[in-house]
Parts: C-alpha cells; sequence; structure tokens
C-alpha cells in the first residue's frame, strides 16, 4: 500500500466490519518524519500480526515510538550509517541487518536483544547488556577468528553461533576464554580469491576446546580447488595435542572435506575426543545436494575437481579415519551423486 498524500486516509476504512487484516505492508514515499506518527495511527489497527514498514530514510521516530516492537528486520537499507536503538524498547528480541551497505555503527540500548544476525562489512558494535544474547549469525570477512578472539568474553552466553567467511587469513587463535553455554556451531568457510591456502582447518579445534557444551558442529568448507598441504604430502605426520574429553557434542557434519592435512587432523580430533558421538557425516563435495529429491540439483562441479578431489578425499577417510571410527558412531561418507555427476564415475 502506498501512502502519499493525506486525502488518501479516507481509503483505509474496511467496510466489512468481518475482515481482520493481520498482514500490512506499508511503503512511504515521500512522508517526513513529522508525519509518520499520523500515518501509523491510521494504517495500523487492531488484529495486525506483521507490519512491514519500507520508509525513505530515517528510523529513529518509529523505533522511539514502537513499544511492542519484538523483531526488527533491516534488507537493504543503503542510505543509513548509523543505527540507534533506543532503550525503550524492552521487547525486542530480534534484530537483523543485511544488505546495508553503508552502515557503520550499530548503538542498541535494546536491554532483552537475545537474536542478532549481521552481514556485511565489520562495523562497530555496542549492544549494551550482551549477556542476553543466545543467537549470533555473523557474515563477513576473517569473522571466525574475530569470533573467538571476541565474543567467548563479550557474549558468554551464547547457545547458537553461525560464521560465514569469504576470507579466513589468520588461523583460529587458542584462548582460555569459553563458550559455556554453546549448544550449536555453524562454520562455513568460502574459498576465494582472498583466502589463505595457508589457513589452518585444525586451527578450529580452538571453538570445541571453548565450548564445553557443544552438541552439534556443522562444517562447511566450499573450495572448488584444493590448495591445502595434503595429508598425502611427504614425510606426512599427523598432529595431536592433549586429550580433551568432549561429552556433549554428537553430531558433527564436515562438507566439502578434502584430503587436506588439517580437515583430516580435525576429524580424528573429533573421534578421539567426543565420547558421546552419535554420528559423523563427511560429504566430499561442496555446496548444496539434491539427496535424491527429483526436483533439485545438487551444486555443479566441474570434471577435474570431481576426478580430483572426492577420490582422494575417500581414499584419506579409508587410510587415516575409518578403523579410529568406535562402532557407536555412525560414519557416513558422501560421495558425487550418481544422477546429478555421472560423470564423476568414469
Amino acid at each position: 500500500m502506498l501512502l502519499q498524500r493525506d486525502r488518501q486516509r479516507r481509503r483505509w476504512q474496511i467496510r466489512d466490519p468481518s475482515i481482520v487484516v493481520k498482514i500490512l505492508k506499508l511503503e512511504l514515499d515521500g512522508i517526513s518524519c513529522r508525519c509518520l506518527d499520523s500515518w501509523l495511527r491510521i494504517a495500523v489497527k487492531p488484529g495486525i500480526e506483521v507490519f512491514t514498514l519500507m520508509p525513505r530514510d530515517e528510523l529513529e521516530c518509529l523505533l522511539s515510538n514502537a513499544l511492542a516492537l519484538e523483531k526488527l528486520i533491516l534488507d537493504g537499507c543503503k542510505e543509513i550509517i548509523y543505527l540507534k536503538i533506543p532503550c525503550v524498547l524492552q521487547k525486542l528480541s530480534y534484530l537483523s541487518v543485511f544488505g546495508c551497505e553503508r552502515l557503520q555503527a550499530i548503538d542498541s540500548k535494546a536491554p532483552n536483544l537475545s537474536s542478532l544476525f549481521l552481514t556485511g562489512k565489520p562495523l562497530e558494535l555496542s549492544l549494551g547488556d550482551t549477556m542476553q544474547m543466545k543467537n549470533l549469525a555473523m557474515f563477513r570477512q576473517n569473522v571466525v577468528c574475530y569470533a573467538r578472539a571476541k565474543l567467548s568474553s563479550t557474549m558468554p552466553n551464547l547457545e547458537t553461533l553461525i560464521l560465514r567467511s569469504d576470507e579466513e587469513v589468520v588461523n583460529t587463535p587458542m584462548l582460555p576464554t569459553k563458550f559455556i553455554y554453546l549448544k550449536h556451531l555453524t562454520i562455513r568457510l568460502v574459498s576465494g580469491l582472498t583466502f589463505s591456502p595457508s589457513y589452518d582447518y585444525f586451527s578450529l579445534v580452538s571453538f570445541l576446546d571453548a565450548s564445553p557444551s557443544l552438541e552439534t558442529l556443522y562444517l562447511d568448507v566450499c573450495q572448488p580447488y584444493m590448495k591445502h598441504e595434503s595429508v598425502f604430502g611427504d614425510f606426512t605426520h599427523l598432529r595431536q595435542i592433549p586429550e580433551h574429553s568432549h561429552f556433549y557434542l554428537k553430531s558433527v557434519k564436515i562438507i566439502g572435506f578434502s584430503s587436506a592435512k588439517g580437515l583430516v587432523e580435525l576429524a580424528c580430533y573429533i573421534i578421539k575426543n567426543a565420547v558421546s558421538l552419535e554420528c559423523l557425516t563427511l560429504d566430499t563435495l561442496y555446496g548444496s545436494r539434491c539427496y535424491g529429491e527429483t526436483d533439485t540439483t545438487c551444486e555443479p562441479a566441474s570434471d577435474g575437481f570431481l576426478m580430483e578431489a572426492p577420490p582422494r578425499a575417500v581414499t584419506a577417510i579409508r587410510t587415516y579415519i575409518e578403523d579410529k571410527v568406535p562402532p557407536t558412531v555412525k560414519l557416513t561418507v558422501l560421495e558425487p551423486c550418481t544422477r546429478c555427476h555421472a560423470r564423476a564415475e568414469c
């Protein structure tokens, strides 16, 4: 619905009282912030459950008066440079910001913010009391190192953490700080032009040691061309670190598993130390799979990749991992799909 002039107010009258509007999308074009309150009084009626507002620019006057706001999503707001969320938003628990290219800082005083989703370049974060933060997703460069170095001390009560990095050049550091309550960890590393081939996947052990309550680990390594040191290199010796039992880790899935030495060492560490592990899935492809569904397809892969990477990954699993898996753990090794990647069998 497009509101532009005062004379359009009459159009908001609902003639049939039996009709209850639950979803309202309000797009404002040419409306000043001074008029916003009057427009909302006209448009927002009892019974509305989902309200999408698309303003031209400033949100300050809206946020200052939306006392019942529980979920705020900013998508593609290219004019916003500084986002300030006042403390009066007592009910705000979810904030999602993506596609805001010019955004430089977020200053939130909302006391009950517990879920945060951020994409884009690094920005200045001031979130007030971060002890309430339970769920966090961040997509940015070098976010894995940042999360381990900063978040375990500033957001110690996280339960779900999702990280995606298109550029990870620094190994994950080993630190004494802990994610005491973290249960679900997802890390996606995309091998782009700036992804360092010297990055050590084995350094991700730092997250495991810092997360004593971890139950699920999902690692997605998207690398069409494996440039890391192979486990089949000359004089290969698998590294080991002091044993540290993980009592709650039950499910581990690694997508894009290859013969990279660090990945093999990480899998061996998990098998040895995750005493409650129930299932370990090693997928030798990267990206999405069809899983046998006829209306979907696996992510395309070059013939060169299919003929080289998956066979070497399977050999690495059989050589270094398979015989270490205890009988109580279900090991699933996924090879190229026979329907989508039939040429991989040639």
